[in-house]
């Protein structure tokens, strides 16, 4: 378990490395306490559906972060992917990039049984149940981070506090409701291997 402070100032410190070393990549692989953060477009009155005190009650954080997109929740269970590499080494545009997380994550989840789909209107992973994966990065000089969420076995009642994404009604799916028990670890493996394919 990493608190989102930490993994934030490790993302900042290997973003730095990798201008310094363009060709080096970093993906790192955690697990939240409960926290929500808002990117750049979202505000806590809008996407926060309590009120800032009862979330302290809740012992929940949040922080207005750089990545694109709205409101996303992290928690215990959760699966939390931080790819930092260099966009140009890739040969990657942003569009690129964001279609090489979805496919990466679409093969993960073959690899677990699991069908899933994109949306062209909705950046996430989905299953006929709901959503079960969650994009929201930054790029800058060129450098991508922040980077993807997978609901495993965590609490999905507790993304009722947002709107998620900036949706209002959605519904959620995670892993650990299709029969798959597998450490976070073990995933977080198979997930890399599938994103170092499809780059």
């Amino acid at each position: 378990m990493l608190s989102y402070s930490i993994a934030l100032e490790l993302q900042h410190q290997f973003v730095n490395q990798v201008e310094f070393n363009p060709k080096s990549m970093t993906i790192l692989g955690v697990e939240h306490p409960s926290v929500i953060t808002l990117g750049k477009r979202a505000e806590p009155s809008e996407e926060i559906k309590i009120t800032l005190d009862s979330l302290e009650d809740l012992n929940i954080q949040y922080y207005k972060v750089d990545r694109g997109g709205h409101a996303t929740l992290h928690s215990p269970g959760q699966l939390v992917i931080y790819p930092i590499l260099n966009l140009s080494e890739y040969g990657l545009t942003v569009r690129d990039y964001l279609c090489a997380l979805q496919k990466s994550t679409i093969a993960f989840f073959d690899q677990l049984g699991i069908k899933t789909f994109a949306k062209e209107d909705s950046p996430g992973i989905y299953t006929k149940k709901g959503k079960i994966a969650f994009f929201g990065i930054r790029v800058k000089k060129g450098i991508a981070f922040h980077g993807l969420a997978i609901n495993v076995s965590n609490d999905t009642e507790d993304f009722s506090l947002i709107r998620s994404c900036g949706a209002s009604l959605e519904t959620f799916d995670r892993v650990a409701d299709h029969g798959v028990k597998m450490p976070l670890a073990d995933l977080y493996s198979r997930w890399t291997d599938a994103f170092l394919e499809n780059i």
